[in-house]
This record gives structure tokens, sequence and C-alpha cells, in this order.
């Protein structure tokens, strides 16, 4: 089961939540998690705008950055998680599922060997 958010903005409900292909296009366009530490102002928007990707189709980037620049609690406080700490393991969430073994049952499996010449 994957995490979402849910925000409220101008009595507006967003989902946020990330697949791979939301994943796939903020890639396309930079971002790496292990730099949003170190270049903030460029990946965070990404990842940020790539949460809203899933179920708010053709949302304008406008929008999602005025929203992400009212959202409360970005880096949390006093033991909460922030905002972009939960962006990212969401974000990670959905990568780490491109290398999960499949335990689904034997004859929907895809098996491999390897032949070495």
């Amino acid at each position: 089961m994957s995490t979402k958010i849910n925000v409220t903005y101008k009595n507006k409900e967003y989902v946020l939540e990330f697949n791979r292909a939301a994943a796939q296009q903020i890639e396309s366009q930079g971002f790496i998690l292990e730099q949003v530490e170190d270049k903030p102002s460029i990946m965070i928007p990404l990842l940020v705008y790539g949460a809203f990707m899933k179920h708010n189709r053709g949302i304008k980037r406008a929008l999602v950055d005025e929203i992400y620049e009212n959202i409360v609690g970005k880096m949390g406080k006093d033991g909460e998680e922030g905002f972009i700490a939960v962006l990212c393991e969401m974000y990670a969430e959905t990568v780490n599922t491109l290398m999960d073994d499949k335990n689904g049952d034997e004859g929907n499996a895809a098996t491999w060997t390897v032949t070495r010449g």
C-alpha cells in the first residue's frame, strides 16, 4: 500500500501520491533524491510537482507552487514529520517497487537463468 498525502487548499482537496510514471517524469526533468538538501531550490519544486501528478492531471505548475508556498509544516517541528520528508519517503517507496521481488504464485512468476559461454 502506498503512502498518500491529502492537502486542502482554498476549500479544494488534492491527493498527493507517487507512481512510477510521476517518478520517471520528474527524474527526466533532473530530479535526484540525494540532492534535495544540496539543491533544494531545484529538487523540492520537482518533488512537490511530481506528487501532484498522479491524481491531479493537468494541474498548472503555478498552482502547485502556490499551494506549496502555503503548506504548513514543510520541515516539521517538535518530533513531527515534515511535509518534505514525507514526500521524499513516498518517492523512495515508489522507486523501490522497481526492485521488489514479487512473491506471486508460481504459475504467474517470471523466472530467469544465466548462461555463460
